[in-house]
């Protein structure tokens, strides 16, 4: 596996020339190096945006894989495992973005607050055509300006490309939910499914807690995803839906058990009643003894 530490690396790896440390952005048809990365999983401490044409092989990030040809555009945060791997030299774009070139550019939205690097390829994203052109022309007018500069104004020219392609993106991707609702909406349903199951109490598994990765787990995809397919389906994020089914099962027990709080908190799943009683009173603006009392006193 290679590991490639900075963006002097890669390129070095790549001989191609190096004209900025914390971004990078190349046309893979321009790589001089035959011995292109396949089948070899490699890691970058650094996000990759990549653009691909004429691909026909799969990409994989993490333990999931997708297969397909045209129009792919994925993301790669640092950390993740990634191998890309075609039959045919493909073509496009690769920009790469070093996360402190932020610290002086702070003015531009920090790239690590855009959800889908954190999708892998649960959700690549497929660009219809009138998408694929606008991608490629933002990326070529940023790929000139890279490749060009003049003065001081292309690099925060060129975040600010990088910005309207992340935010395009995002846009992208609400039309990709939308016209897999079908799929979505069964994803969705099936972490509600696992939210109740869960809280059957007919396990012998010892209740704790469950979080958004719990759940992302079991359906083989990411936390992130998850959480913004249900929010697409539902208005709410994953742990707003979690949180809110604890609540609701916490006034049943309060009203139809004599248990402690504590003991409630316990049998929830919180392995401390303080936690459990602030998210109470923050859902319902009073305390679980006051809950009770009050339904109580009607």
């Amino acid at each position: 596996m290679k590991h490639f530490k900075n963006i002097q690396k890669i390129n070095e790896f790549y001989n191609l020339d190096i004209k900025h440390p914390l971004i990078d952005i190349q046309k893979y048809e321009d790589a001089k190096n035959i011995n292109l990365i396949k089948n070899e999983p490699v890691i970058f401490d650094f996000y990759k945006i990549s653009f691909v044409n004429n691909f026909n092989g799969f990409i994989q990030i993490g333990k999931t894989k997708f297969e397909g040809e045209n129009g792919i555009l994925h993301f790669i945060k640092p950390g993740q495992v990634y191998t890309c791997n075609s039959t045919n030299p493909w073509k496009g774009f690769q920009i790469l973005i070093h996360p402190d070139i932020f610290k002086k550019h702070f003015n531009h939205k920090d790239i690590s607050t855009y959800d889908f690097f954190s999708y892998e390829v649960n959700e690549t994203l497929l660009l219809v055509k009138s998408e694929e052109k606008l991608v490629s022309n933002i990326m070529e007018m940023a790929w000139n300006e890279f490749h060009d500069k003049k003065d001081n104004f292309s690099i925060p020219i060129i975040l600010s490309y990088i910005s309207t392609l992340l935010n395009l993106t995002e846009r992208f991707y609400a039309r990709q939910f939308e016209t897999r609702k079908k799929f979505n909406s069964q994803l969705s349903n099936n972490f509600f499914d696992l939210l109740k199951e869960y809280y059957s109490y007919n396990s012998e598994i010892e209740i704790q807690q469950p979080s958004v990765q719990f759940f992302a787990n079991k359906l083989h995809v990411t936390p992130n995803y998850l959480s913004d397919t249900v929010r697409h389906n539902s208005g709410k994020s994953a742990l707003t839906v979690i949180h809110n089914f604890i609540i609701e099962e916490a006034k049943k027990q309060l009203l139809n058990s004599s248990q402690t709080v504590t003991e409630i908190s316990d049998r929830l799943g919180f392995e401390y009643p303080n936690y459990f009683s602030r998210l109470f009173k923050r859902k319902t603006n009073l305390s679980p003894t006051e809950f009770r009392k009050s339904v109580k006193s009607i």
